[in-house]
C-alpha cells in the first residue's frame, strides 16, 4: 500500500511584526510560548537533524516509523516526531524490536501546532550496539514525508537509520509498522545517550580554509582528525548550527544568499559518539552580484525600490491574515509555490514548498507563523513570528512596507532567517528586528518622527541585542520632518544593549557596510551597540551626509557615544571599523571613528 505526498510543506524564512516598550523604545511584545527544541542535549545525539519534510499528506490513522541502529550500546531517553499544521489528536511513540516485539511507549503531552515534538521516557530504555529497532509515532490525519530520504543511511555521531526499506508504516494504529514505500522519511526518531566506553575525543579538525566563493556557495577543506579508534565522521555548522555530517575532508555549502556573512567550523565524531572540540572558525561573505550595483545607498533613487524597482504599477488588493505555509483564501493566481529543487529570486535561494506572492496590495497584516513566504513587489505588512525550531521564514522583495518584525529566542521565536532587499518604507522602519539570520540591503528607509510629547523613539532599523548574523548594507536611510527635539528621533540603525535572549546580551557576526545616513537635528545614525560584548561586527564604507544642525566636526548624532559606557573594540575579537566618512560639508571625506571624532587618519 503506497504512501503517497499530496500537499507542499511548512518550511522556510520569516518576517514579523511586534511592538515592544521598553526603556522608552518602542517595544510592546505580545505573549508568546515556548516550542520544544529539535535539538539534541548536550552529550545525546538524534539520527535526524536539519532534515525537514518537504511534502503534508493527509491520511486515515496510520502507524510511521523509521528503523535505526546505533553503533555504540546506550539509552535512548526520548521520542519526538515533526508534526505538521493541522495535525490533532493523542500521539504515542513506540519503540520496537526489528522483529517487532514492543519494547517501550509514551505518550506525547502538550504538543505545538508545528515543528518537532518530544516525550522524555520515564526510565531510559537501554539498547544494544549495531542492532536494528524501530521507532514509529501514530498519525490521526496529517504527517510530514520527504521520499527517498531514507535511501541511504543518515548518519549522525554513532546512529544510523538503515539504508533501504526504511519509512515504514502500518493502517492499524499502533501496530508494528513492516510496510514501506520509496524510503519514505516520515520524521519519526529517538534522542540516545551512548554509553562511553570510549571516552576519547577526535583531535580537533585543523586549517579549514573556505574557496570558490561565489554569490551563493563556497567550497570548505580541512586537515584529517585523528582517533584512538578511528574518526567516523565530521559535522559541518554554519552560523553555529550544525549544517550536516560528512566522512570526508571536504564540503561545497550551497543555497547560500548574496552579499551574506556566514561562518564555519568543523567538529569530528567517533564511532562511540564522542566529538572533538572546534575547528578553527573560517568567515566569508558571498558576491553580491544581484541587480544594479550599489556600493553607498547614496546610489539608491525611489526609482530603484519598492515595486517600482521591478516595474510593477498596478496592484490586485488581497486580504492578509496568519499564513502557514500555504496561500491565504483570497490571493488567487497571484500566489505560486516554488517547486522540488528550490529556486533563486534577486540573488537569494528559497527552497520548495516557499510560497511567493507578487504584485498584491495586501489590506492586512501577514503574521507567519510557520512555512516560508516571499513577498515580491507587494504593499504591506509584514511579521515573522515563527516558533524555534519551526524552520521556516520570510523575505520581502522591492516591497513598500509599513511594518516589517521579527521575534528572537528570549520569547520563544526565531525565524530560520528574514530578507528585506530593495524595499521602500516611505513612513516607517523596521522597528522590530529581535531574530538572528537578519538581511537588510539596498533599502530606502525614512520613518516619521514620533509624535510630540508621546515620549517614543523612532528607529530605522532597531535590533535588541542577544543577536547574531545581522547584515545591514547598502541602505539609504534618513528621518521625514518635522525635525524638532519633540520629533522624538532615535537611531537609524539602533543596536540596543538592553535586551537579553538565552542568557547573552551581546552581538556576534553583524556587517554595518556602505550605508548612506542623511542627518537632521536630534537624529542618531548609528547608535552601535554599548557596554555589551560584541565580536566579528564589520563597519566598513558607511557615509554620513554633513547637517547644518552639527555643532562641529565630532557632531554626537554622527555615531553615538555614551561616555559612561564602553564602545566596542574594534580592534579584536573579529571587530573591524574601516573607511567610514562625512560624504560632504566642511569636513568631506574625513573619517568618523567609533568613539564619534572626527579625524584624518582612519581608525
Amino acid at each position: 500500500m503506497k504512501k503517497s505526498s499530496s500537499v507542499a510543506c511548512n518550511t522556510l524564512f520569516p518576517i514579523l511584526t511586534i511592538v515592544l516598550l521598553l526603556s522608552g523604545c518602542k517595544r510592546d511584545l505580545d505573549a508568546v510560548s515556548n516550542e520544544k527544541s529539535n535539538s539534541a542535549a548536550a552529550g545525546s545525539y538524534t539520527v535526524l537533524t536539519t532534515q525537514r519534510p518537504t511534502t503534508t499528506d493527509s491520511d486515515t490513522p496510520v502507524e510511521l516509523g523509521m528503523k535505526f541502529k546505533s553503533t555504540a550500546s546506550g539509552d535512548i531517553t526520548t521520542f519526538r516526531y515533526f508534526k505538521v499544521a493541522s495535525e490533532t489528536g493523542t500521539h504515542t511513540g513506540r519503540l520496537w524490536s526489528a522483529g517487532g516485539t514492543l519494547l517501550r511507549t509514551a505518550t506525547f503531552t502538550n504538543e505545538t501546532d508545528t515543528g518537532w515534538q518530544t516525550v522524555v521516557l520515564d526510565t531510559p530504555y537501554h539498547i544494544a550496539a549495531n542492532t536494528t529497532y524501530v521507532i514509529s509515532v501514530n498519525a490521526v490525519t496529517r504527517y510530514g514525508a520527504t521520499t527517498n530520504e531514507l535511501g541511504a543511511a543518515i548518519v549522525n555521531g554513532p546512529l544510523s537509520s538503515i539504508a533501504g526499506n526504511n519509512g515504514v508504516y502500518n493502517y492499524k494504529s499502533g501496530s508494528f509498522p513492516a510496510s514501506s514505500y520509496s524510503n519514505t522519511n516520515y520524521y519519526r526518531d529517538i534522542e540516545f545517550i551512548p554509553t562511553q566506553s570510549d571516552s576519547i575525543a577526535p583531535t580537533a579538525p585543523g586549517n579549514l580554509t573556505a574557496s570558490n566563493i561565489t554569490n551563493n556557495s563556497a567550497v570548505l577543506g580541512w586537515t584529517a582528525a585523528t582517533d584512538d579508534a578511528g574518526v567516523t565522521g565530521y559535522e559541518v555548522y554554519r552560523n553555529g548550527t550544525l549544517l550536516t555530517t560528512v566522512t570526508t575532508t571536504t564540503y561545497s555549502v550551497t543555497g547560500l544568499d548574496q552579499g551574506t556573512a556566514y561562518s564555519f567550523y568543523i567538529k569530528a565524531t567517533d564511532a562511540a559518539g564522542n566529538r572533538s572540540s572546534s575547528s578553527n572558525v573560517v568567515g566569508i561573505t558571498t558576491l553580491n552580484t544581484g541587480g544594479s550595483s550599489i556600493t553607498h545607498g547614496s546610489q539608491l533613487t525611489t526609482a530603484l525600490v519598492g515595486p517600482a524597482g521591478i516595474s510593477i504599477s498596478s496592484l490586485t488588493t488581497v486580504p492578509g491574515g496568519t499564513f502557514n505555509g500555504t496561500a491565504l483564501s483570497g490571493w488567487g493566481n497571484l500566489a505560486r509555490t516554488i517547486g522540488a529543487g528550490g529556486e533563486i529570486i534577486d540573488g537569494f535561494t528559497f527552497p520548495a514548498g516557499t510560497v511567493v506572492l507578487q504584485g498584491a496590495n495586501v489590506s492586512s497584516k501577514i503574521t507567519v507563523s510557520s512555512g516560508w513566504l516571499v513577498v515580491r513587489g507587494c504593499k504591506g505588512s509584514i511579521y515573522a513570528n515563527h516558533p524555534v525550531g519551526n524552520g521556516g521564514g520570510v523575505a520581502a522583495l522591492y516591497c513598500e512596507l509599513a511594518e516589517f518584525s521579527t521575534v528572537g529566542r528570549r520569547w520563544g521565536y526565531q525565524p530560520a532567517a528574514a530578507i528585506v532587499h530593495r524595499c521602500y518604507f516611505p513612513h516607517t522602519g523596521l522597528e522590530n528586528v529581535y531574530s538572528d539570520n537578519v538581511t537588510v540591503t539596498e533599502c530606502w528607509i525614512t520613518p516619521d518622527p514620533a509624535a510630540a510629547g508621546s515620549g517614543e523613539h523612532i528607529d530605522a532599523i532597531q535590533t535588541w541585542g542577544g543577536q547574531s548574523y545581522l547584515n545591514f548594507s547598502r541602505n539609504h536611510i534618513e528621518f521625514n520632518g518635522p525635525y524638532t527635539a519633540s520629533g522624538g528621533f532615535s537611531g537609524m540603525i539602533a543596536m540596543y544593549s538592553d535586551g537579553d535572549q538565552n542568557g547573552y546580551s551581546g552581538y556576534d557576526h553583524v556587517t554595518v557596510n556602505n550605508n548612506y545616513f542623511i542627518l537632521h537635528g536630534y537624529g542618531i545614525a548609528l547608535h552601535a551597540p554599548l557596554a555589551v560584548p560584541v565580536t566579528n561586527m564589520v563597519v566598513t564604507g558607511n557615509r554620513w551626509k554633513w547637517s547644518s544642525d552639527a555643532s562641529d566636526k565630532d557632531y554626537t548624532n554622527a555615531v553615538y557615544h555614551n561616555t559612561s559606557q564602553a564602545i566596542p573594540n574594534y580592534k579584536a575579537n573579529g571587530n573591524s571599523w574601516a573607511n567610514n566618512r562625512w560624504s560632504d560639508g566642511p569636513y568631506a571625506d574625513s573619517f568618523l571613528l567609533p568613539d564619534n571624532v572626527t579625524s584624518g587618519a582612519d581608525y
